[in-house]
């Protein structure tokens, strides 16, 4: 107030109010350090306003210290959903004073030096941001004149050039479709109060014109920025295209080296073909234009063939292509293109020259491929076998496609007819590695490379979908040589082909592959899925594998994906002892102290699993495969493992884990809604235990579900239960229908909070 409403104190010595509030923010900011600023952040705006002047001056000091403390501020941020950072007190405070024509240049050049120590992030708040929304041509955030922009843009230029080249390409016609709008100040006048915000046609021209025209002119003798301009030339004015078109024939560009010139041409070249390939959409440039951009390009062409043609083999190449038609016939049209180029290459420069092109292409498979289908064999003693040890990543690339395309052209007569004999075991391994994986290229291995055969085995790339006949001398190598993932991949796909399959070289696979250090990446959770299934599908199989086999993938096997472990389930339902065993390794015994339970890493590990698999578990005892239930053998079940665990000083455990699998018991012959047997277990009166189990599984069982505010399916559940407590007591099961009871209050309970939960937020 005392900045800003200084003429009310009529009574004050002149001056005296603006004085003092200099005098207070000069003393506020004296010798200041980056927890001032950032604990001050939500003051700043007022700050600023109060006494601008001062506070520019304040932040242009502290910008001039070494280290700058803003620099340490940028990363300091706010936690939580809604945190924030501490910059943007600054920003906002300097976006309050941008609005008077005043301060414009002065806050532009500010926000320019805080841009250049701006380490960057996902925070909207960045001082580029800023200058953006301020200089918006049709949204400025400021009342200065448009003279007075101009002036603040060429002042930015010439101070931090790089920052007013982003912004001025921020600001180019179409390039900012949004705008969150700059930061009003809240007690200085400094926006009349007719100010509307309007652009009118003329204005908004002017400084497009303004911005584009003196875009082109800060690009000129900077490769950089005219590469950036050019993929920006259809937001460009038509002035401003033209004066850069211009430019861009002119000797100067003409003159430079042709490495310089091919970077600007490879970007007229993209900008030309997006606008060509989309010609239909609205944004695209009309053909007159394109066709006057093309010219230019054509000036700037390379000379050199291996420039010239570098950009058919890499991201460039999908420029042959048309926005729509025939894909296949375009690809077959590329091929020809990428061919003929390669011969007029090899015309002019022989092998040698290919290699050239290798090292600059984006793609030197492409090449491979292509060569692979023009060369005729006597090029292959420029190739073969020198080029098959390479540390080259491109040479490696290429030589793949080379070996692979000429081997689909001519077939296994090439491959015979090349002296491989006289070549190293290590240079004969790469070859084949490049050939597809079928018996032709096995039959070859075990021929020329013999005793060596494991430099092929141990690491070529495994595609069993390139051979279509039996896999399984492709298994046994690679379980040979310790390749399990990839032995895996082959016996998913003979399973798929419905090919007889050895099951112990299967379970020899997946038991490998548990601790094989073979490399992950290609390894497929679905494709393990479908081989353990197959496993328990098939009763030949030898039962202790099988156990061995669920234990180890036991994660993996989730019931909702449709892998189950269905055997150990079957052995906790059928097997007391197993249950017991499996409870004794998963929980600490009552009659042991905690030091004669100390565990071992692989103990852990194992009761980690068997942990899994009890709360997998929904195959209740007694159970039968037909899905009857036989009571007698429950009841048997049941009392062995109570005996068993009240020695071991695993009862209570053991009766809930219990309780939760009784989750899944059918129902009784005669219609009630659980087998009477289970019932009767549930109803005693000394397992609590077993009933809270019960209890617990109910709810684990619905799993995560929509709430829904009016809470329907939970009064729907609570009647459920609430009938079934009625039906259960009326049977004579006493203590079971309690715990039914229990469940149809809680989801009473649950209805009434998420409808008063609802209510609320509506009344927000």
């Amino acid at each position: 107030m005392l900045g800003c409403y200084s003429d009310a104190l009529t009574h004050c010595s002149l001056n005296k109010a603006e004085n003092t509030v200099i005098l207070c923010v000069r003393e506020i900011f004296d010798n200041s350090n980056w927890i001032l600023w950032a604990s001050l952040n939500q003051l700043l705006p007022i700050i600023a306003e109060a006494a601008p002047n001062e506070f520019l001056n304040s932040v242009e000091t502290t910008l001039r210290q070494n280290p700058c403390p803003f620099f340490k501020i940028f990363p300091q941020k706010e936690t939580g959903i809604m945190g924030s950072n501490y910059i943007v007190g600054l920003l906002w405070a300097l976006e309050s004073l941008a609005w008077e024509e005043n301060f414009l240049v002065r806050v532009t050049i500010i926000l320019g030096e805080l841009a250049c120590i701006d380490p960057g992030s996902n925070w909207s708040n960045r001082p580029s941001n800023s200058l953006t929304e301020i200089f918006l041509p049709w949204h400025s955030q400021t009342i200065a004149s448009i003279e007075k922009r101009k002036a603040a843009i060429k002042t930015l230029s010439k101070e931090i050039p790089n920052i007013a080249w982003t912004l001025l390409i921020s600001l180019l016609p179409n390039k900012h479709q949004i705008a969150s709008g700059a930061n009003k100040p809240d007690w200085r006048n400094s926006i009349p109060k007719d100010w509307t915000g309007k652009v009118t046609n003329e204005e908004y021209w002017e400084q497009v014109s303004f911005y584009a025209d003196f875009a082109v002119e800060q690009s000129k003798g900077n490769i950089a920025r005219l590469k950036e301009i050019v993929s920006n030339m259809d937001h460009l004015t038509k002035p401003a295209l033209d004066k850069l078109l211009l430019y861009l024939s002119s000797s100067s560009v003409i003159a430079e080296p042709e490495n310089v010139k091919m970077e600007l041409w490879n970007k007229l070249i993209d900008f030309t073909s997006r606008h060509e390939r989309f010609s239909h959409a609205k944004w695209a440039l009309n053909s007159t234009l394109i066709s006057k951009i093309k010219k230019v390009a054509k000036k700037l062409e390379p000379k050199n063939l291996i420039n010239l043609y570098s950009r058919l083999f890499g991201n460039h190449s999908f420029d042959y292509y048309e926005g729509k038609g025939d894909y296949q016939a375009q690809a077959q049209l590329l091929e020809e293109h990428r061919q003929q180029a390669l011969k007029i290459i090899i015309d002019n420069g022989g092998a040698d020259a290919v290699f050239q092109f290798l090292e600059i292409v984006e793609s030197p498979a492409d090449v491979g491929w292509s060569l692979g289908n023009i060369a005729d064999d006597s090029f292959d003693k420029f190739i073969l076998p020198e080029l098959l040890i390479t540390d080259n990543k491109k040479i490696e690339q290429f030589i793949y496609r080379y070996v692979w395309s000429k081997h689909r052209k001519q077939g296994c007569e090439w491959v015979d007819n090349i002296e491989i004999k006289n070549w190293s075991i290590l240079q004969s391994a790469r070859f084949f590695m490049c050939l597809p994986f079928n018996t032709d290229t096995w039959e070859r291995v075990n021929k020329i490379l013999s005793d060596h055969e494991a430099e092929y085995w141990s690491k070529v790339n495994v595609n069993p979908y390139e051979s279509n006949i039996n896999l399984h001398s492709a298994i046994d190598k690679l379980i040979k040589y310790n390749r399990p993932f990839a032995a895996i991949d082959c016996i998913h796909k003979s399973i798929h082909d419905k090919q007889p399959l050895d099951n112990n070289k299967i379970v020899q696979a997946l038991t490998l592959a548990a601790s094989s250090q073979e490399s992950k990446h290609s390894m497929d959770r679905y494709h393990l899925l479908e081989i353990i299934k197959f496993l328990q599908d098939d009763s030949t199989i030898d039962i202790n594998d099988l156990l061995s086999i669920e234990m180890t993938y036991l994660p993996l096997l989730d019931r909702d994906q449709g892998a189950k472990p269905k055997l150990l389930e079957s052995h906790l339902a059928n097997n007391p002892s197993f249950f017991c065993e499996a409870i004794s390794l998963t929980y600490r015994s009552k009659n042991k102290s905690e030091e004669q339970q100390k565990t071992s890493q692989e103990q852990q590990s194992m009761a980690s699993n068997i942990w899994e698999l009890l709360h997998k578990w929904h195959t209740p005892p007694g159970l039968q495969d037909d899905g009857s239930f036989d009571g007698k053998k429950f009841n048997v079940w049941l009392e062995e493992v109570k005996k068993s665990c009240t020695e071991s000083g695993h009862l209570e455990v053991a009766l809930q884990e219990i309780g939760e699998v009784l989750f899944y018991c059918p129902p009784d012959p005669d219609g009630f809604w659980i087998n009477k047997a289970v019932a009767d277990a549930l109803n005693e009166k000394d397992l609590e235990e077993m009933r809270r189990g019960f209890y617990t599984q109910i709810f684990n069982s619905r799993g995560a579900h929509w709430v829904d505010p009016t809470g329907k399916p939970e009064k729907e559940l609570a009647a459920k239960y609430r009938q079934q407590a009625n039906d259960t007591e009326n049977a004579g099961y006493l203590r079971l229908a309690t715990t039914l009871r229990r469940v149809a209050e809680s989801y009473e309970r649950d209805a009434e909070r998420i409808i008063n939960e609802h209510k609320s937020k509506n009344q927000e």
